[in-house]
């Protein structure tokens, strides 16, 4: 410790990880208290009687596992009844701690009548722009519930009716639930693991729910039981997915409208630094976790080209599919297919296309050094007791271990063995290089390689104050006119972050989302059951409003002859 914890900040979090500490108790890490305020001496009987009531316990405090449940613990009561929480829950003599603090915060939620309760789950970086947006309309509270309290309170500080309460989802269900209860609107920022969730409790309280999550199978299954209930789930209103599908469903209904039939659709989008800020070999910064970006880059893809279905298997050949994306000359862009874009084609209702792929963007230079990860064996999943140990591996090391070398090996003949090993490619290698994945540094603990990988470039390629990101989608979409004449309908979608404001995808996520929350709230979605963006009831005010919000959609047209 460098310095003392106080009356008002009596703990501190160590992350030996990244070797800072901070005054939040949320995240991960060391709970600390320092202090300097004590007197300079107990009294010796005190201490001499504290001493002798507690020996008696001691030999079996220290044979205790706090990984185990509390029931299997061969402690006596006096000792089972002092324990207050265990495995992340309050024990049973103790739960009138949490009945208390959701008293507390019923009556806080509650105290103004006549208000229209929206409660958002997640207070990470996309928040900011769904509460700015509901709380302009002072009738609207929001309870803003996060795992990092911090977090939802520094949200609660920047807008008016914003309630910060801490919330686990994971293990809190009882109190998800009766905050459900108390709200008109629920809207989910959290992954989309945790939706069938909060979904079965909406549909047990009868509470509208808005998530910018793809619906995935579980929640597909809840199809019935929202219906049955009587209430709407829109899911998919983000960016991507999201503003694409809207943007495509525009165009698509008016080519049907004026007897058009779609030939092709193509649509790319991606998250990215702002070009003065992606100098670095991946061309890439992560304002959030970088492990689902890892995993994406070694999962299947399908698209549709001429009527044939392209089929990329998983592993890393996604990376090899990679091609050069030059609608915008500006930009050294590149794009590859994600996940199944066949299944549009029935969702858009554009069977007759012959071609249909939706894609991801990054600069040029991303899928190569991503393949040289994939290559040296680093996007794996699986466990790895050796990066869990308390001896940490260098990178040397764990690179040696991946293609059966010595540790013991010379840096020449090792840097040799990387290079072939990689296709004998320099920008590969200058890549692991300016990473630090050639040296003696530390690999983070992780329970796995990707893992590893992931807390290692989340600190390497985060971004700096000032610095600014931006979101690219294109989407290109080809028609037939009944004359037989061929046309491209082209739309674009630039939006830069603000260093001072919001980040373009936190605007491009956070606005879509809010405003088919207020839609509800309004009541003018009417449609029940689970909801996605793609009819024009939602489509055509939600894109209306965005372009008040800055958005601004640029359409073009190319005629072939």
């Amino acid at each position: 410790m460098t310095e003392c914890t106080t009356i008002d900040k009596p703990f501190c979090m160590y992350d030996a990880d990244q070797h800072i500490d901070h005054d939040s108790v949320e995240g991960h890490g060391i709970l600390m208290c320092s202090i300097d305020n004590l007197p300079a001496q107990l009294p010796i009987e005190a201490t001499e009687y504290f001493g002798d009531r507690l020996f008696p316990y001691i030999w079996e405090m220290l044979s205790s596992d706090a990984t185990r449940p509390l029931e299997e613990e061969d402690f006596s009561p006096q000792v089972r009844d002092a324990v207050i929480t265990s495995n992340g829950k309050l024990t049973p003599k103790f739960e009138y701690i949490e009945k208390l603090r959701e008293k507390r915060e019923k009556a806080q939620i509650m105290k103004k009548s006549g208000m229209k309760r929206v409660l958002l789950l997640g207070s990470g970086y996309v928040s900011g722009p769904v509460v700015e947006y509901l709380t302009r309309d002072e009738t609207t509270q929001v309870t803003a519930a996060s795992v990092m309290l911090k977090q939802a309170e520094q949200l609660a500080a920047k807008y008016p009716n914003t309630i910060p309460i801490m919330l686990d989802v994971s293990s809190q269900e009882g109190h998800l639930d009766s905050l459900i209860k108390d709200h008109d609107l629920v809207i989910s920022l959290l992954p989309y693991s945790f939706h069938p969730l909060i979904t079965k409790h909406c549909i047990n309280r009868k509470v509208n729910l808005v998530t910018a999550s793809y619906t995935n199978p579980a929640m597909k299954e809840l199809q019935q039981s929202v219906e049955e209930a009587g209430i709407t789930v829109v899911n998919e209103m983000g960016l991507d997915p999201g503003i694409d599908h809207m943007l495509a469903m525009e165009c698509i209904d008016q080519a049907k409208a004026d007897g058009c039939t779609v030939e092709s659709y193509s649509s790319f989008c991606g998250g990215l630094p702002s070009p003065e800020c992606s100098d670095n070999p991946l061309r890439y910064k992560f304002s959030w976790s970088p492990y689902g970006v890892l995993l994406n880059i070694v999962s299947p893809a399908f698209y549709l080209k001429d009527n044939q279905v392209v089929s990329i298997p998983a592993g890393g050949s996604l990376m090899d599919a990679t091609a050069p994306m030059d609608f915008l000359p500006g930009f050294s862009l590149e794009g590859f297919p994600n996940r199944d874009s066949t299944k549009y084609a029935e969702l858009y209702g554009i069977q007759s296309a012959h071609t249909l792929i939706r894609g991801t963007l990054r600069f040029k230079g991303f899928a190569k050094a991503m393949s040289g990860f994939v290559k040296l064996g680093l996007i794996n999943a699986e466990d790895c007791p050796t990066l869990q140990s308390s001896s940490p591996l260098s990178w040397k090391e764990l690179l040696c271990k991946q293609i059966g070398l010595s540790s013991s090996t010379s840096c020449e003949a090792f840097e040799e063995a990387v290079y072939e090993r990689v296709g004998k490619d320099d920008f590969r290698m200058e890549t692991l290089r300016w990473l630090g994945m050639l040296s003696d540094e530390a690999v983070p603990q992780a329970p796995s390689i990707t893992a590893a990988l992931a807390k290692h470039l989340e600190a390497k390629l985060a971004f700096d104050k000032g610095e600014r990101d931006m979101i690219i989608l294109r989407n290109d979409v080809g028609i037939c006119h009944p004359t037989g004449e061929l046309e491209t309908k082209h739309v674009s979608l630039v939006v830069y972050g603000d260093p001072d404001g919001f980040s373009a995808m936190a605007k491009t996520v956070g606005f879509p989302t809010a405003i088919v929350a207020r839609m509800l709230l309004n009541g003018e979605i009417t449609t029940k059951g689970l909801v996605l963006p793609m009819t024009k009831d939602i489509y055509g005010p939600v894109l209306s409003r965005l372009k008040e919000e800055g958005l601004q959609f640029i359409s073009k047209n190319t005629i072939h002859e």
